[in-house]
């Protein structure tokens, strides 16, 4: 859909954007973390909206007119399609009708390669459109992607508001994913693939699957597969199952709207770049350290199925954000036997498909081997920080622009105490290669 500016003025924007669900729902700290968010961003490169069955790109001149006024780090954009005008609030990450109040979801992707997308504005995901006239219950309703409920229903009276804000809070998935019945086949193959790989000796035990529903992710992951085959043989566009780990809220936000946050954070200096993980199906241990349990100890965990293209190998610590070439569609962390399967983020939402949530407790989930995925490490000594500037100088003589800007940014990660001196220097010898280190090695010695 193509829009075309219109007039407004701040005060008609603000009062729109403050009288809407989103605006009521998100308290201060969300909005400063988002104010955050949108300083840091760079400018966007695409847009897009959440519709009916899936996020659409937002194109022509609303665009143009969309990426003026973030470029200007304006809050509010006003636009006009015929008789109906939009307001798109980049702080709340929303489109509202100012005719109607109606709200959509907005998210967006800069000019590195960022993700930038809300985590469901209230129990029924970000994209439910929201109301003016809504009831005071339904507007108080929480924003960060739990519901909190008791065995009443919601707007019982005072008593049972009361209630309800004692219990403790859990996803409530409404019609993005549909549970299971114990009998079905589906949750019968899908639970003994979480279980059989080391999930059961670790006393976890499966509380719902979930299948997620498709609408037109499914057709669009179909079309990439038939593009992937085409440019690169049907071995690599061969779909593989892999678990995707987040915690709760960003779980919920997949069902309802696809992938649209990238969890390489949570790995901190132990991600293979800043992409989607996921890992094989016979490794779900690997993403279930990924899911945080709410209040009640229940963690979620994805079953998706995953396009990979071509792969490379990607270390630990690198901040690499997307092929290192256009010979590359993903990266693993090892070739031969991968533990890690990392989706680009401009990918991540039509190269991977969601199918199947699985809910889960496990009182030992992090006792052991969480430490080390978030242990604070030492920064490297003055020695090592010296040495390498002047390697580093070196080797940019020998590689093109791009692997430069890679190199320095997991450089930087190095000075600041975020990749171990060990992990950075297989990060140099897997990136650039022994030979070049080998050339600039004689160099700087003068051979």
């Amino acid at each position: 859909m193509d829009f075309v500016s219109t007039s407004g003025t701040v005060k008609q924007k603000a009062a729109i954007a403050a009288g809407v669900g989103s605006g009521a729902g998100v308290d201060a700290s969300l909005l400063m973390r988002r104010w955050r968010e949108f300083t840091r961003s760079g400018t966007p490169v695409r847009f897009l909206c959440f519709e009916e069955d899936g996020w659409a790109d937002v194109a022509g001149e609303m665009a143009e007119e969309l990426r003026a006024a973030f470029r200007d780090r304006r809050v509010f954009a006003e636009v006009a399609c015929g008789d109906r005008a939009f307001l798109f609030d980049f702080l709340r990450m929303a489109r509202i009708d100012e005719a109607t109040a109606e709200q959509a979801a907005l998210g967006w992707i800069d000019d590195r390669g960022a993700c930038f997308f809300p985590a469901p504005l209230n129990a029924g995901g970000a994209a439910r459109k929201r109301r003016r006239d809504d009831d005071d219950a339904e507007s108080s309703s929480s924003s960060s992607g739990v519901d909190e409920r008791s065995g009443a229903s919601r707007g019982t009276g005072s008593d049972g508001g009361r209630k309800n804000s004692n219990k403790k809070a859990r996803v409530a998935w409404r019609d993005g994913a549909a549970a299971l019945e114990e009998t079905d086949k589906h949750y019968q193959v899908v639970s003994k693939l979480f279980l059989s790989y080391g999930m059961a000796p670790r006393g976890a035990e499966i509380t719902a699957v979930r299948r997620v529903a498709q609408g037109a992710r499914a057709a669009e992951f179909q079309r990439q597969g038939q593009l992937l085959a085409e440019a690169r043989g049907a071995a690599a566009a061969a779909a593989k199952f892999a678990w995707y780990g987040a915690p709760a809220e960003d779980v919920a936000a997949v069902a309802e709207q696809g992938i649209a946050r990238t969890n390489a954070l949570l790995l901190g200096a132990r991600a293979h770049g800043d992409g989607v993980h996921l890992s094989p199906p016979q490794c779900p241990f690997t993403s279930a350290m990924l899911a945080k349990a709410d209040e009640t100890g229940e963690a979620h965990i994805v079953l998706c199925r995953v396009l990979m293209g071509r792969p490379e190998a990607v270390p630990a610590g690198s901040s690499q954000s997307q092929p290192s070439s256009d010979d590359y569609d993903s990266a693993v962390d090892n070739m031969v036997n991968p533990r890690w399967y990392v989706v680009w983020n401009k990918d991540m939402n039509t190269r991977i498909l969601p199918e199947y949530v699985v809910s889960f407790k496990c009182a030992n989930l992090h006792a052991r081997g969480s430490s080390e995925a978030t242990s604070k490490m030492k920064k490297p000594s003055q020695v090592a920080r010296d040495m390498f500037p002047t390697l580093l100088a070196e080797i940019q003589k020998f590689v093109p622009s791009y692997k430069c800007e890679t190199l320095q940014g997991t450089y930087d990660r190095f000075k600041k105490g975020q990749v171990k001196k060990e992990q950075f220097i297989r990060f140099l010898r897997n990136y650039i290669g022994d030979n070049v280190l080998t050339t600039v090695a004689k160099k700087l010695r003068g051979c």
